[in-house]
């Protein structure tokens, strides 16, 4: 399991430009976050991915925001990504300091939402980028909803978006 947080300010959504893990692929702009570690909750895995990811200090973990599942070939289980609403201390302001255990973090910076549309599509189309993106495309204010992939049939468009409310 995956998770990331959502963090706005104003017209302004916080993104990470990080190295593909593997180095596999191109290099990549997401939301902050990563997988959870055995016996971590997914309010503490949020917190921790996104302080080492950008520094910043979170001071809560909210509702989910958007969510994707996907099944990719040649997987017995199916890949579940959450994204959470992250509230971080106003303080931190701009200073990003990642402290990456992984080293894929190249910088954190918050981006127009019209322009975070693009980034995230940039590397190619994947359910992460493509469920991230249709999530910026309606605001960022959506009822949340996870988007249901199943790559052995479809790469391009989920077979399904099931809404959480």
């Amino acid at each position: 399991m995956v998770v990331g947080g959502v963090i706005r300010r104003d017209d302004t959504i916080l993104l990470v430009h990080e190295h593909t893990l593997g180095g596999e692929g191109p290099d990549q702009w997401v939301l902050p976050g990563g997988r959870l570690e055995r016996g971590e909750l997914l309010d503490a895995a949020v917190k921790r991915e996104v302080e080492e990811e950008t520094g910043l200090t979170v001071i809560s973990v909210g509702s989910l925001a958007f969510g994707s599942q996907h099944y990719a070939p040649g997987r017995d289980q199916p890949l579940l990504f959450l994204a959470f609403n992250v509230v971080v201390d106003p303080v931190s302001g701009d200073r990003f300091e990642p402290n990456d255990p992984d080293d894929l973090i190249i910088e954190a910076r918050f981006v127009p939402i019209r322009d975070a549309i693009d980034l995230v599509l940039q590397a190619g189309v994947t359910p992460g980028s493509q469920s991230t993106s249709d999530f910026l495309r309606q605001d960022g204010n959506a009822d949340p909803s996870i988007w249901l992939w199943d790559l052995n049939q479809s790469t391009d468009r989920p077979l399904s978006q099931v809404p959480i409310r």
